[in-house]
């Protein structure tokens, strides 16, 4: 099921997004800085770090996470997707949209980042 339309246009025009997660005792850990490419009518982020990645370790914990972009925030699923036709989509994805971003881009579509490639959905 795919997110609110409103929340997926945003995400996915956004150059920058954040992301966070909650701790045990229901408080958000501090927001990070995630790029985000849309793909059909979903939108993917991948940790830079793959699976080792801070933000990505505690949010794969009960995967889900909470996004912000502008005045948009919103919790939700965080599938991991790492099937070869949707790596190579959101590989283009991110070679189109970030195609200025020289040695980061180059970090977003390799590995470890692709082992670490999520799919958001509506929470429930």
């Amino acid at each position: 099921m795919p997110l609110d339309t409103a929340l997926t246009t945003a995400l996915g025009d956004a150059q920058e997004i954040e992301i966070t997660s909650y701790r045990k005792d229901g408080t958000l850990r501090r927001w990070v800085p995630v790029w985000s490419v849309p793909v059909g009518d979903a939108v993917y982020l991948r940790s830079a770090f793959g699976i080792d990645g801070g933000w990505y370790k505690w949010a794969s914990i009960k995967g889900i996470g909470r996004v912000r972009v502008g005045d948009l925030e919103s919790d939700v699923a965080l599938v991991l997707d790492t099937g070869e036709e949707v790596q190579q989509q959101v590989d283009d994805g991110f070679s189109s949209k970030y195609r200025n971003g020289g040695g980061a881009l180059r970090t977003m579509i390799t590995e470890p980042a692709r082992s670490a490639t999520l799919r958001l959905e509506p929470v429930g």
